[in-house]
């Protein structure tokens, strides 16, 4: 049996573009990840040995979980409608990035008096970041970067932390924790 032919240059059927895979879903530890193709329909697929509960929908779409931080592989085998019957017409590779796991703890937790410093740490994230950016949306914004960052509010008000951790691989997750800012009470 002779080998299918790759992504580089097989035919396609007239009117169909070349078959295109994509990656969407989730992109972080444990959350579903959705593998598609457009411009034909998946016959056969490989995936990392580490791809939890893998499945094929519709001939269109691969779904599976991925356990940690890191880039898998997938490979989809696809028929362009371009031949006679079910046959392989294209060969599709691509990485799959999983984000780190981003953690946010806030100190001192609870509320905190204006003045005060607050330090955002985003050091329990797990994975292999590479970079960390801070979003303080609130009476008084702020922006930072760097695995820990510490501001002090003079504006009191409900205030939202956004934490944007990127890995390695260029895949990056999001978190978020909420905190009150109270004016400070002299005696």
């Amino acid at each position: 049996m002779s080998d299918p032919p790759s992504d580089s240059g097989a035919p396609t059927a007239p009117g169909r573009g070349r078959p295109t895979l994509h990656v969407g879903g989730a992109t972080v530890p444990e959350e579903t990840v959705v593998i598609s193709v457009s411009g034909g329909t998946i016959l056969e697929y490989e995936l990392s040995d580490e791809a939890q509960d893998p499945a094929l929908t519709d001939g269109s779409r691969i779904e599976a979980r991925f356990p940690s931080y890191g880039t898998y592989n997938v490979t989809a085998y696809v028929d362009d409608g371009s031949g006679t019957g079910e046959s392989v017409d294209a060969i599709l590779s691509k990485p799959v990035c999983i984000a780190p796991r981003p953690h946010l703890s806030i100190s001192p937790s609870g509320t905190v008096p204006t003045g005060a410093p607050v330090t955002f740490d985003a050091g329990a994230s797990a994975g292999d970041a590479t970079g960390y950016e801070w979003t303080i949306d609130g009476p008084e914004p702020a922006r930072g970067t760097g695995e820990t960052l510490s501001v002090s509010f003079s504006v009191p008000g409900d205030y939202s932390a956004t934490l944007e951790v990127e890995g390695r691989n260029g895949a990056a997750a999001r978190t978020q924790a909420g905190f009150t800012v109270a004016a400070t009470v002299s005696a």
